[in-house]
């Protein structure tokens, strides 16, 4: 990917299933907005992720409205629906090409990822592709292990030398969405953990029960 220029956009996105959305997503996003200088983030719900092929998720409509309102208090991120209103199996490699399409010349786009979804970004559909249409902006866990960027230097040694990977040292906090799921599924409160608008959509419509 070509060097980064001055004066040209920055658009985050953030990917996933949210399943449900919760506030590690949204710190993540805010980590990743600050550190870069980004003029916006995008929250990209999955319609149907191809890596959790025969797992149960929630349907794509409420991801998609849970995220929606998990958001909307902040002008500085956005949600859209692309992987949702697509049919089949959703990947991230066309979603870009989308994005870059509808976009000027003159923006960047950064992939917000985990460091520890790195380590099988070689399984992704056309990662290769994927490097060349944005940057990855990779959030480190404080004193986790390096395992990932190891990786994915060892696999795309002249992405990563071109400045195709930004490093981010994340926030500390972790979430977990299937461990949230176990939580909402025995009554158990989530306070601080998944927004309030959220948990009340979440009881609204009886899901995770």
């Amino acid at each position: 990917m070509p060097a980064e220029e001055p004066h040209r956009r920055r658009i985050g996105i953030l990917g996933g299933t949210f399943d449900p959305p919760h506030l590690g997503h949204l710190l993540i996003a805010e980590t990743a907005r600050v550190a870069l200088d980004l003029e916006s983030v995008m929250f990209v719900p999955a319609g149907e992720p191809w890596l959790k092929s025969g797992q149960r998720i929630t349907p794509a409509e409420h991801r998609l409205k849970m995220v929606q309102l998990a958001v909307a208090d902040n002008c500085d991120f956005c949600v859209s629906d692309r992987e949702v209103r697509r049919s089949g199996a959703t990947y991230t490699v066309d979603t870009l090409r989308e994005l870059r399409c509808g976009l000027p010349p003159d923006t960047d786009l950064y992939f917000i990822v985990g460091s520890d979804v790195l380590e099988q970004f070689h399984r992704w559909k056309e990662p290769e592709a994927i490097l060349d249409l944005c940057r990855l902006a990779v959030i480190e866990r404080p004193g986790g292990p390096a395992e990932g960027i190891n990786a994915l230097t060892g696999r795309f040694p002249e992405a990563v030398a071109s400045g195709a990977v930004v490093s981010i040292a994340g926030p500390r906090v972790d979430f977990s969405a299937s461990e949230l799921r176990r939580v909402l599924a025995a009554g158990q409160s989530t306070r601080y953990q998944i927004p309030d608008v959220v948990a009340a959509y979440i009881l609204e419509h009886g899901l995770y029960v």
